[in-house]
C-alpha cells in the first residue's frame, strides 16, 4: 500500500502563530536529529493518534498544552490526504477529525470545526488498505481475536518506538497486549499474501457448511432411529386400515418394505368419501390459503427486487472494470502530456512552414497537454474497484439467501395447508379415530420414503458435501501453510543479508535466522546446534540489529507484492540508544580508548546506511524515518538520506515562542 508521510502538522491554540510543519521526503531515509526533551519521541504517538488510534500516548504538558490540532499529510498513488485530529481532553481521546483529500493539499492556517469522526476515518483507511470486510470466523463474537482485520492492526508493522526498537521480547508495536498480539498472529498469513480474500471467503463459507452439515446429519440420524421399528408399525397400521374397510389385501411380517409402502400409498390415495364436512371449515381454510398467497407474492417481489439489484451491481462492477481498462489502455497509448510540455519549452521550427515564430503555439500545446492529463488522472481514479462493491454484493447475496430460505419455509407451510384443506372436505366426515390414523399412516410413509430413496435430508447433504469439497480446494489449508513457510524463509534470508552490514556477532552473519510467523518471533542457531528465540540472545546491539533487519526485510517484501495492505513507511525511534552514552553528539566517545569510538560510531553509522540502502534497493518504494541523537557527523555521507531538521539550540517540535 503506497502510503508515505509528507508532513507532520501541529496547530497552536492561539491563531497568533502559524502551524508548526515538519516536512518529510517520500522514498528516502528521513532523519530528525536532536537533543533530549525536544519532542522526537512524540512523533510516533502523534502520527498514531491521527491514524484513528483509540488511545493517546502523546506526551503530556508542553506538547499537549500548547496545541489545538495534530495532523499528518500522506501521499498515496493518486492523491494527498490530510488527517487532522483535535487534541485529547484529559484522558479522553477526541472524536473530532478534519480530513482533506486532493491532488495537492494546502495546509489550512487554522481548523475551525471537524468534518469527520473516528469511524469515518477508519473507513477511509480500511478502504485505502483494501482489508477484508469480514472476519476469520462466521461467529466473530464467539471466537476470540478472529474479528475483521483493520488498518489499525497494521500499525504493528510501521512503528518501532523507543521501548520496542531494541526489545528482545517484543518485535511489533503494541503486541505486548495479548489481544493485539493474537489478532496480528491470526491475520499474518493474509498480511503476507499467503491468503487472499477469495480464500478467506471460501473458508468462512466452509464454516457455514460444516455447521449446516452437522445439523442435517443429526436430524438424519434421528430419523433413521425410527426406521428399524417402521416395519412393525406399518404392519399394525395396515391391519387397522383393514378394520376400517380401507384395505382388502392381507399383509404379514414377512412382507417387503417396498410392498408395505406401496399398499400404504394406495390406502392414502383411495380414502372413501364421506359427507360430514362443514361449510365453516372450508371457508376458514380458504381464507388461510388466500393469506398465504398474498404473503407468497410479497416474498417473491422482494426476491425479484434483490436479484435485480444484485444483477445491476454486477453489471456496474463489470462496467467499472471495463471502463478502467479502457482508460488505462488509452493512457498507455497516449501518455504524452508531459512530452508535449517538454517540447513546447524548446525552441523548434514548425514542421509544416519552417517558422519558429508562432505566438500562440505554447498556449495551444498546453491545452492539448491538459486534455491528455485529464485522461491520465482519470485512469488513476479507476485503477481499482472500490471494496464497497464487494461489500454490497456480499450483503445482497446474504439477503437473497435469507429470502429464499423464508420462501422455502413458506412454501412448505402452504403445501401442508393445501393438503389439509383437501382433506378437510373429505376427512371431517370421518370418525375422529380414522382421521388420526390416516395422519399417522401418512407421516410414517413419508419418513420411510425420505430415508429409503434419498429424501430431502440426503439431497441437501449431498449438495453441501459437493460444495464443501469444491471450497476446500480453494481454501487449500496445506497450500497456505506451504506459502507461509516459503515467505518466512525468504524474509529470513533477507534478514541475514541485512545483518551482514549491522553490528551483530559474526556467527549471526553466517546462518539465516528463522522468522516465526506463528509466534511473531525470531530464532537463531546457537553454537550447540539448537534454535533459540531472540530473548535468549545477549547484547542490546544484537537486538536492535535484528529489529532493523526484520523491518527492512518486511518492507522489501511488501513492496514486491501486487497487492499489500501494509503502509510503505517505518519509523524507528532512537535505534542508536544501545550505544549511548558511549556515543554522544558529534560522534565523540566518552571513553579515552579510541577503539570504542571507532567501533560504536561505525555501528551507529551502519544503522543509517542499512536502512537507506534498503530503500534505495527498492527504488524508493518505501520510506524510512529515524528519530535519533546521532547527528550529521555520523550519517552525513550516506546516500539516500534526508536530514529533516536538527532539534538543538532551542529548536524543538513545539516552538519556544508558543509557551515562553
Amino acid at each position: 500500500m503506497n502510503l508515505q508521510i509528507l508532513k507532520l502538522v501541529i496547530w497552536p491554540k492561539t491563531t497568533e502563530f502559524a502551524p508548526r510543519i515538519v516536512e518529510f521526503k517520500p522514498g528516502v531515509l528521513n532523519v530528525i536529529t536532536g537533543a533530549s526533551r525536544t519532542g522526537k519521541s512524540a512523533i510516533i504517538p502523534i502520527i498514531d493518534y491521527c491514524l484513528a488510534s483509540s488511545d493517546c500516548f502523546i506526551p503530556i504538558d508542553t506538547i499537549r498544552d500548547h496545541a489545538s490540532w495534530y495532523g499528518v499529510l500522506f501521499q498515496t498513488d493518486s492523491e494527498e490526504i490530510l488527517l487532522a485530529r483535535s487534541i485529547p481532553i484529559g484522558t479522553k481521546v477526541s472524536n473530532d477529525f478534519y480530513v482533506l483529500r486532493a491532488q495537492i493539499v494546502s495546509i489550512p492556517p487554522a481548523i475551525d470545526k471537524p468534518n469527520e469522526n473516528i469511524d469515518g476515518v477508519k473507513n477511509i483507511l480500511n478502504t485505502l488498505a483494501s482489508v477484508p470486510y469480514f472476519g476469520l470466523n462466521e461467529n466473530n463474537d464467539k471466537v476470540p481475536y478472529q474479528a475483521r482485520l483493520g488498518f489499525r492492526d497494521l500499525m504493528a508493522l510501521v512503528f518501532q518506538n523507543q521501548d520496542i526498537v531494541a526489545n528482545q521480547n517484543i518485535l511489533f508495536y503494541k503486541t505486548h497486549a495479548h489481544a493485539h498480539r493474537e489478532r496480528l498472529r491470526n491475520w499474518f498469513p493474509f498480511i503476507l499474501g499467503a491468503e487472499n480474500i477469495e480464500i478467506l471467503k471460501a473458508r468462512q463459507r466452509l464454516q457455514e457448511i460444516e455447521h449446516r452439515l452437522r445439523q442435517l446429519r443429526r436430524e438424519f440420524e434421528k430419523a433413521k432411529l425410527h426406521s428399524s421399528s417402521w416395519m412393525n408399525n406399518m404392519v399394525g397400521h395396515l391391519k387397522v386400515a383393514s378394520e376400517y374397510g380401507l384395505l382388502d389385501k392381507e399383509v404379514t411380517q414377512e412382507s417387503t418394505p417396498e410392498y408395505l409402502l406401496n399398499i400404504a400409498k394406495q390406502v392414502i390415495e383411495n380414502i372413501p368419501e364421506y359427507t360430514r364436512t362443514k361449510s365453516d371449515d372450508v371457508h376458514t381454510a380458504s381464507k388461510e390459503l388466500t393469506a398465504y398467497e398474498i404473503e407468497e407474492d410479497k416474498i417473491s417481489s422482494e426476491i425479484g427486487l434483490v436479484k435485480k439489484r444484485l444483477n445491476e451491481l454486477q453489471r456496474l462492477k463489470s462496467g467499472f472494470n471495463d471502463y478502467g481498462n479502457a482508460i488505462r489502455k488509452r493512457v498507455e497509448r497516449l501518455h504524452i502530456s508531459q512530452w508535449l510540455m517538454d517540447i513546447s519549452s524548446e525552441a523548434q521550427s514548425c514542421p509544416t512552414c519552417g517558422s519558429s515564430e508562432h505566438p500562440n503555439s505554447a498556449s495551444e500545446i498546453q491545452k492539448i497537454s491538459e486534455a491528455f492529463k485529464i485522461h491520465e488522472n482519470l485512469s488513476k481514479s479507476v485503477e481499482e474497484i472500490p471494496t464497497s462493491f464487494s461489500r454490497e454484493e456480499e450483503r445482497l447475496k446474504l439477503e437473497l439467501d435469507s429470502l429464499l430460505k423464508v420462501q422455502k419455509e413458506h412454501q412448505q407451510r402452504y403445501d401442508i395447508l393445501i393438503a389439509r384443506d383437501k382433506k378437510s372436505q373429505e376427512e371431517f366426515q370421518r370418525r375422529k379415530n380414522m382421521f388420526l390414523f390416516l395422519g399417522h399412516l401418512k407421516a410414517s410413509t413419508e419418513t420411510f420414503e425420505s430415508l429409503g430413496d434419498g429424501g430431502e435430508f440426503q439431497e441437501e447433504i449431498s449438495q453441501l458435501e459437493k460444495e464443501f469439497n469444491l471450497l476446500s480446494e480453494i481454501a487449500d489449508r496445506s497450500g497456505v501453510q506451504k506459502r507461509v513457510k516459503a515467505i518466512a524463509s525468504k524474509i529470513s534470508q533477507s534478514i541475514l543479508n541485512h545483518l551482514k552490514t549491522l553490528d551483530v556477532e559474526d556467527k549471526y552473519r553466517e546462518i539465516a535466522p528463522k522468522f516465526d510467523v506463528e509466534d511473531l518471533n525470531i530464532s537463531v542457531l546457537s553454537t550447540d546446534g539448537n534454535w533459540h528465540y531472540l530473548a535468549e540472545v545477549g547484547s542490546a546491539s544484537n537486538w536492535v540489529s535484528f529489529h532493523l533487519a526484520l523491518f527492512c526485510s518486511l518492507q522489501e517484501y511488501f513492496v514486491e507484492q501486487k497487492i499489500s495492505s501494509v503502509p510503505n513507511f517505518v519509523i524507528f525511534d532512537q535505534p542508536s540508544q544501545v550505544y549511548f552514552p558511549k556515543v554522544n553528539q558529534g560522534g565523540n566517545a566518552d571513553f579515552e580508548d579510541p577503539k570504542y569510538e571507532d567501533e560504536d560510531v561505525r555501528a551507529v553509522k551502519q544503522i543509517f546506511k542499512t536502512v537507506a540502502n534498503s530503500i534505495i534497493s527498492k527504488n524508493g518504494e518505501w520510506q524510512g524515518i529515524i528519530l535519533d541523537h546521532a547527528d550529521i557527523s555520523i550519517y552525513g555521507e550516506i546516500e539516500g538520506l534526508f536530514e529533516v531538521e536538527v532539534w538543538r539550540e532551542g529548536i524543538k517540535l513545539i516552538p519556544e515562542e508558543w509557551y515562553m
